[in-house]
């Protein structure tokens, strides 16, 4: 039977914890998150590897340029993460109470609720996802002055379709990237580390090792979805089209390695990442009488 106990917190007071911990692992890892924008968006050679990548944002921008969409990042952290880490577990009391056979700690209700709650966040804010890789991308000037400049440009010349371009794509990508990230992370920690082995759900050892395996496999997974959303993204005119038009432009060109490609600069950005969002968001759930993940 499916239950959820006082201490599991309030939907706020999840959304809270989780919008506090990826905003301040969005800021600390948004430099990588810059270079992995522009290893998938540019193909010469100058952007080809991670380090070649960082070499030149650093000789053309100084270190002001890895910094470029930071404040869109947080943003983006503190709203869509906030929403897909705070409605997990309630969606996932949902699941588990619509199939008989499963309760919450069934590996299948994990991951799907994980891939729910990240598609919900994804589409309710892939205004913020567009702004913030317009700004990555950008390697001469930024392309508008402020956050609020962005969106009131792109909303005079496209309208409010040109804020949800590639939606499609966002959201496959956040689906599959909560569902490999946060549900790996429930699996992993609860049904391997603390049943199987014993571990201590609440230690810090234990938080770090389940958050580290699933920033693998988390990467692995998103990584397809995130290169055909940073095309899309960056091609507002739809010179080549939309998400499945770049998916087929990507596989004739590359093959299938095209889906791969800064994979590495990906997990560089997406494993700090997702192990300074766990031990964050852990922590800040006990400070505030919450029980862990």
């Amino acid at each position: 039977k499916a239950t959820m106990s006082d201490s599991d917190g309030s939907v706020p007071s999840r959304c809270f914890a989780g919008g506090v911990g990826c905003g301040l692992a969005g800021l600390a890892t948004n430099p990588l998150d810059v270079i992995k924008v522009r290893n998938q968006q540019f193909t010469d050679a100058k952007y080809r590897t991670f380090r070649g990548a960082a070499a030149t944002v650093l000789a053309r921008e100084g270190v002001r340029g890895f910094y470029k969409g930071a404040t869109a990042s947080v943003l983006r952290e503190c709203t869509y993460s906030s929403l897909r880490m705070g409605l997990y577990e309630p969606v996932k009391l949902s699941y588990a109470s619509a199939f008989r056979r499963c309760d919450e700690n069934s590996p299948v209700v994990k991951l799907a609720s994980a891939f729910t709650s990240g598609a919900i966040g994804a589409a309710l804010f892939n205004p913020i996802d567009v702004v913030k890789v317009r700004f990555q991308s950008a390697a001469a000037a930024p392309p508008y002055s402020s956050l609020s400049n962005a969106f009131s440009a792109i909303y005079t010349e496209k309208g409010l379709g040109g804020l949800y371009i590639g939606t499609s794509a966002t959201v496959t990508r956040a689906a599959f990237l909560t569902s490999a990230e946060l549900g790996s992370y429930d699996i992993v920690k609860n049904n391997l580390f603390v049943e199987v082995f014993g571990l201590d759900k609440d230690a810090k050892g234990t938080h770090f090792g389940a958050s580290f395996v699933a920033s693998l496999i988390a990467t692995t997974a998103a990584n397809p979805a995130d290169v055909v959303k940073t095309r899309v993204m960056n091609d507002p005119h739809g010179v080549v089209g939309g998400p499945r038009e770049h998916f087929a432009h990507i596989l004739k060109k590359h093959g299938p390695y095209g889906f791969l490609k800064g994979w590495t600069a990906s997990y560089l950005r997406i494993g700090p990442h997702t192990v300074m969002s766990f031990m964050l968001i852990e922590k800040v759930r006990q400070m505030i009488g919450m029980e862990s993940y």
